[in-house]
């Protein structure tokens, strides 16, 4: 994927949030690192923003995450919640 690609992603918060699209923004990769207790796993992600004022209404309305505007909202996705690019069919 690449930056801004339109992806349907799924709520770490669990299945029952339903997935939303998002327009990928800025690419971010965090290395493993050694902490002093016990070690730091990596992830990548992305920053993205919603892209669907229905989405985001039901997101307000119902479970009560506050994303007010398309594109103007700022969320991380961690590439193991990207379920889908937009158009790819799959």
């Amino acid at each position: 994927m690449t930056k801004g690609d339109i992806v349907l992603v799924k709520s770490r918060a669990g299945d029952i949030i339903p997935p939303i699209h998002v327009k990928l923004l800025e690419r971010i990769i965090v290395e493993p690192r050694k902490g002093n207790k016990f070690d730091w796993p990596g992830y990548s992600g992305w920053t993205a923003t919603p892209v669907d004022e229905k989405e985001i209404e039901i997101l307000r309305k119902e479970w009560s995450i506050p994303f007010t505007k398309i594109n103007k909202d700022l969320t991380f996705v961690d590439d193991e919640d990207i379920l889908k690019e937009k158009d790819s069919g799959v």
